[in-house]
C-alpha cells in the first residue's frame, strides 16, 4: 500500500464556494444562538461566552443547540432555525 498526500491549499481563489457574513452594525441587545458539536466541555465554554455576551453587550441568549455529531456538519434544518431565531451564532468543540 502506497502513502498518497494531498495538498490542502487552493491556487484558484476562484474555486471557492464562500461568502462572508454580513457585519452586524452592533452586538448591543443582539440574540444569540450556541451550537455545541456534542464533546465533552463544549457546551460549558459556549455558556460562558454567550454569559460574557450578555454582561457585556446586553445580549440574550435565546438558543442553546447540539448538533449532536462532533464529525458530521449540523443540519441544514437545524442552521436555518437558528439563522431565523438569532442575530448570530456561537459555535465551539469540546474535549
Amino acid at each position: 500500500m502506497a502513502l498518497q498526500l494531498y495538498d490542502p491549499t487552493i491556487d484558484d481563489m476562484e474555486a471557492r464556494d464562500t461568502s462572508e457574513a454580513q457585519r452586524l452594525p452592533s452586538l448591543e441587545n443582539c440574540t444569540i444562538g450556541l451550537l455545541t458539536n456534542g464533546k465533552v466541555n463544549a457546551d460549558i465554554l459556549l455558556r460562558e461566552v454567550g454569559s460574557l455576551f450578555e454582561q457585556r453587550n446586553n445580549c440574550r441568549v435565546l438558543l442553546e443547540e447540539n448538533k449532536g455529531n462532533a464529525s458530521r456538519p449540523a443540519p441544514a434544518e437545524l442552521l436555518q432555525q437558528i439563522a431565523a431565531d438569532v442575530d448570530f451564532m456561537v459555535t465551539a468543540v469540546g474535549d
